[in-house]
C-alpha cells in the first residue's frame, strides 16, 4: 500500500513499477516525485519495480508518494524591509516545524523573521563518521515566501561534506553574511518556478503549497545522498 496526494492505493504482490507511480503522482513542471518515509525522502526509479513490502515503513504505515520542486539557482535578495505578512507566514512555519521536527528546539529571529536555526540538528547516519549533530542556519530571503531560501548554513566545525556541495563561499545569490560569522554553506537551490507556495487569504492556507516543511525535505534529501 501507497499513499499518493492523500489516497491509498493497492500494490499487487508483484509489486509496482517505478514509472506506475510516477504517473498516478502526475508530477507538475518543475517537479519531481519522491517516496517520503518518516522525515527520510529518496527520488522514485522509473525502471525498479517495487515490491510490498518496500512501501511501508519501519512502522508498518504505508509511505507516501510526493512532489518536491526541482533545485537550481534563484534570484533572491536579504535583509531588505519584509512585510507583515511575509513575518507572519516565517513566524508560523518556524513555529509549527519547532514543536513537531526538532526536539532540541530551534532559534529564530523574532524581530525581524530573517534567519531560523535548527539546533543540534540530527545528520544522516552518512554523516556519523564526521558528525552527528551541528547547528543549521537557514536565511529567509526578503521576498519568502514567493522565494525560498538559497541553500542552508552548517557550523565552520564541520570538516567536510561526505557528498560533496559545502563551500566556505556563498554562490548563487545565496547570502554570505554567515561565512563571517562561523557558518559554511551548504548548496541547494530550486529551479525558477519549481517553489509553488500557496496564496494565503486565511491564517494556516500557507500549508496547501510549498513552504518551510518543503525546504526541509529538500535539506534531508541533499544530506542524504540521495539527490541525483
Amino acid at each position: 500500500m501507497a499513499i499518493i496526494n492523500g489516497r491509498r492505493i493497492i500494490v499487487p504482490p508483484a509489486g509496482i513499477t517505478g514509472q506506475n507511480l510516477i504517473q498516478q503522482v502526475n508530477p507538475g513542471p518543475g517537479r519531481r516525485p519522491v517516496i517520503q518515509q518518516g522525515v527520510a525522502f529518496r527520488p522514485i526509479q522509473p525502471g525498479y519495480t517495487y515490491k510490498p513490502a518496500e512501501l511501508f515503513d519501519k512502522h508498518g504505515n504505508p509511505v507516501k508518494i510526493t512532489t518536491i520542486p526541482d533545485r537550481t539557482k534563484g534570484m533572491v535578495t536579504y535583509g531588505g524591509d519584509r512585510t507583515s505578512l511575509s513575518k507572519q507566514i516565517i513566524t508560523e512555519q518556524v513555529y509549527d516545524i519547532a514543536e513537531k521536527l526538532f526536539k532540541k528546539g530551534v532559534s529564530f529571529d523574532e524581530e525581524h523573521a530573517d534567519w531560523m536555526i535548527a539546533n543540534q540538528y540530527v545528520l544522516p547516519p552518512i554523516w556519523h563518521n564526521v558528525a552527528r549533530t551541528t547547528d543549521l542556519l537557514i536565511i529567509f530571503p526578503t521576498e519568502y515566501p514567493e522565494l525560498p531560501p538559497v541553500g542552508f548554513y552548517l557550523k565552520e566545525d564541520i570538516p567536510l561534506s561526505v557528498n560533496g556541495h559545502l563551500y566556505q563561499t556563498a554562490y548563487h545569490d545565496a547570502c554570505s553574511d554567515p561565512l563571517t560569522q562561523g557558518w559554511k554553506w551548504y548548496c541547494v537551490y530550486i529551479n525558477a518556478g519549481s517553489w509553488q507556495p500557496a496564496p494565503v487569504m486565511h491564517p494556516g492556507d500557507w500549508r496547501k503549497g510549498d513552504s518551510l516543511w518543503t525546504y526541509f525535505t529538500l535539506i534531508s534529501e541533499v544530506l542524504s545522498g540521495t539527490d541525483e
